[in-house]
């Protein structure tokens, strides 16, 4: 621990958000380098059953090998608290030119559970956090006071904001992990990653503004 003047506490998820970010973005990076596929490229370094199940599923589920002219599908798969999530984000652009999230996919394999109505609202609340954090989400400091101080000038994202989120849960014998926080990671990797799938703009700071893309 160090000592600094603006006081630092834990967020959804720990340090599983920014790493999750940091790791995806760049295993991203390297697929692309390598000329291969991103999820394939992953599935090539994430070699356990549940893993490879798990991939399975995303591009099952988000038609991830359809043609892509007019939209780009970014992924991101991270997992914390002994439960592994991947996302597919896919965003497009609207009739005048600013970017839009379509929809997002996310698959979930916390193992042995008993409501998936829980798991749903639980991820599907994580992705509207993680939305918030990599897009709206900012706190600035001036003159070591925070400029922010109530919702007029520190913006949440409202319900026109949030693209349809699809929930699938995987099915096993796996000893539970936890649902209330493996959701959040994924997304800001997965949305960034789709954002460079169309527009070839790699983001590495957040947040950033979605009509400044």
């Amino acid at each position: 621990m160090f000592q600094t003047p603006i006081p630092v506490l834990w967020w959804r998820s720990v340090y599983a958000s920014t790493n999750g970010f940091a790791f995806e973005s760049f295993m991203d990076e390297l697929a692309i380098k390598a000329g291969k596929d991103p999820l394939r490229f992953r599935r090539e370094h994430l070699p356990a059953k549940r893993e490879q199940d798990l991939i399975d599923r995303m591009i099952e589920v988000s038609g991830w090998d359809q043609e892509r002219e007019a939209f780009g599908m970014g992924a991101a798969i991270t997992e914390c608290f002994n439960t592994t999530v991947g996302q597919v984000v896919k965003v497009s652009k609207d009739a005048k030119g600013k970017l839009k999230i379509d929809r997002v996919w996310a698959v979930i394999d916390c193992g042995w559970f008993v409501n998936p109505d829980i798991i749903q609202a639980q991820v599907e609340g994580s992705v509207v956090m993680g939305l918030g954090a990599a897009t709206t989400h900012e706190i600035t400091f001036k003159d070591g006071l925070v400029e922010q101080s109530n919702f007029y000038d520190y913006h949440m994202p409202r319900i026109t904001d949030i693209p349809p989120v699809e929930v699938f849960i995987m099915k096993n014998d796996e000893d539970a992990g936890g649902v209330g926080e493996p959701g959040l990671p994924p997304f800001a990797a997965a949305l960034t990653n789709a954002i460079y799938d169309l527009t070839k703009k790699r983001i590495r700071k957040l947040p950033f503004k979605l009509d400044e893309v």
